[in-house]
């Protein structure tokens, strides 16, 4: 990541949020308050309900990374840049990975989507 990752937004498995609830990770991301409702539903598609308060580490890894994803696909601008997903696919189930990568495709259709090889970055859609 080091190597590779300043020129990508990128999603660690490790490093998914910087607050312990939701809440507060929406009020350190300067976000409006109804972000939570938005995420809330998008949770509901992945089969998983959010609740006010709640800790983040409380949730399952899959259900972390869904909602880190689904966080910086509502907050990052729509305009073309580089996504670098590091060890998150993997932790999905396939249904999940699936409607996942949908989500992004419809939410962020000019970013490129990428997950980090040994060799380095490698885009997902070439």
């Amino acid at each position: 990541i080091a190597e590779f990752g300043a020129g990508y937004c990128v999603i660690d498995i490790h490093n998914l949020f910087v607050c312990a609830t939701l809440e507060d990770e929406i009020l350190v991301l300067g976000a409006d308050d109804a972000l939570f409702s938005e995420l809330k539903t998008d949770a509901l598609s992945f089969g998983f309900v959010l609740e006010h308060g709640r800790r983040l580490d409380s949730y399952s890894g899959g259900e972390q990374v869904i909602l880190c994803c689904l966080l910086l696909m509502r907050l990052l601008p729509r305009d073309p840049l580089q996504i670098m997903l590091v060890r998150v696919l993997e932790t999905l189930s396939p249904k999940n990975r699936e409607l996942l990568l949908l989500k992004f495709a419809n939410m962020l259709p000019v970013a490129a989507l990428f997950t980090l090889t040994p060799s380095g970055p490698r885009a997902l859609y070439a």
